[in-house]
């Protein structure tokens, strides 16, 4: 009895799914108001620098209690990246509904996107930044 493509896919999916749920559910937890979050990050937790998304499961928290300003303070980055991850669902589903076969995103629009996430990641561990680009998660270090 051999799996057609099929049955391969829908163990693969299981298998993701199963795989990604640890994570999702720290996260969930996160999101759910825990006072005191705790420092996720490995680039954070091994080099001391600020990654690009370091303080994003804050920002998102914030946003999803209606609190722009409080995910500002996090990671101004964050909001931003989520923005466009919703922009580039909608882009996608409706190149679906017309029948369309697009990439959920282009490899020109990817490198721009690590591009600035880099920058970002840069610009905001140079000395003082911090205050500017994520004061409520303090100095980097």
């Amino acid at each position: 009895m051999s799996r057609g493509p099929a049955g391969v896919g829908a163990f693969a999916g299981a298998a993701v799914a199963l795989a990604c749920l640890p994570g999702a559910l720290l996260v969930l937890s996160a999101l759910s108001g825990a006072a005191a979050l705790p420092d996720l990050c490995p680039v954070h937790r091994f080099t001391g620098l600020w990654c690009p998304l370091c303080g994003g499961t804050r920002a998102t928290r914030a946003l999803l209690h209606g609190n722009l300003a409080e995910a500002v303070g996090y990671n101004p980055f964050a909001p931003v990246v989520e923005a466009l991850a919703v922009l580039l669902v909608l882009r996608w589903l409706a190149g679906r509904r017309a029948g369309g076969a697009r990439p959920f995103i282009s490899a020109r629009e990817a490198v721009a996107v690590f591009a600035v996430a880099g920058l970002f990641a840069v610009v905001r561990n140079l000395p003082g930044m911090w205050v500017h680009l994520g004061p409520l998660l303090g100095p980097a270090g």
